[in-house]
């Protein structure tokens, strides 16, 4: 199989397993032009999502915006899907790093929503393309402020881990290891959020214009329904007049 290189080029941060997958499956083999070696590298990566699954459960959409609730159903869920594989979130309940580390998996997996509804829109989708970004860009345009807090969030779960974990102690090492790929996400995510913004303004720029053309149609038909009734009206009352 043969998939297409997704737009972003993402790690996306399970920190509860700690292991980490490409946004898109098979995104590493899609630049190998040996058939044999592209073969090789797509049965790896296979093995490796197998793996990611056994361990996570795919992220809902709707935890991004709830107005992605209409793909959470496990058989369209992008997120429960081979290229989008993305796993949710499993909170430490350690209210510090869950804001910090659930923050980065959120992100992540906006990056990935992003490339999701790109791909929809190259594959003729534009409608649900249109509704997707709709939905998603408001959150988008939060996530730069937001890596700010992270950043600051980050360097606190390394200054105390033990602290923070104190009524969890066994959790530090995953706590710990989970701050530091955080952290190595950073830089990724600063250069992917203005791109994956700029792919899906223009779509959702779109959606509201079909809507405002809707809402205007919506409103033009009803003038000439209300604008045929006078008419029928004044017609009415001109031949009552005249007796005919």
């Amino acid at each position: 199989m043969n998939i297409k290189t997704a737009l972003l080029g993402l790690s996306l941060l399970a920190p509860v397993s700690l292991y980490a997958s490409d946004a898109a499956a098979f995104a590493a083999c899609d630049g190998i032009e040996d058939a044999k070696k592209q073969a090789k590298c797509e049965k790896k990566e296979a093995k490796k999502l197998a793996k990611l699954r056994a361990k996570t459960t795919p992220m809902a959409p709707s935890a991004l915006n709830a107005g992605l609730a209409s793909i959470d159903g496990e058989d369209v869920n992008p997120f429960n899907m081979d290229d989008y594989y993305t796993p949710s979130y499993e909170a430490f309940k350690i209210d510090a790093v869950d804001q910090v580390l659930g923050g980065v998996a959120r992100i992540n997996g906006a990056l990935t929503m992003a490339t999701y509804i790109g791909q929809l829109d190259k594959d003729g989708k534009s409608d649900e393309a249109k509704a997707l970004a709709t939905a998603l860009l408001p959150e988008l345009m939060k996530m730069k402020d937001d890596i700010e807090g992270i950043k600051e969030g980050i360097n606190k779960i390394k200054a105390d881990a033990k602290g923070l974990a104190k009524d969890n102690p066994t959790a530090v090492p995953k706590i710990i290891a989970g701050a530091a790929t955080a952290a190595g996400q950073i830089p990724g995510m600063l250069k992917d959020l203005p791109k994956a913004v700029s792919a899906i303004k223009p779509l959702a720029a779109g959606a509201a214009g079909a809507a405002v053309n809707a809402a205007t149609e919506k409103v033009m038909d009803a003038a000439g329904e209300a604008a045929g009734a006078a008419g029928e009206a004044v017609e009415n009352a001109a031949e009552a007049a005249s007796g005919n």
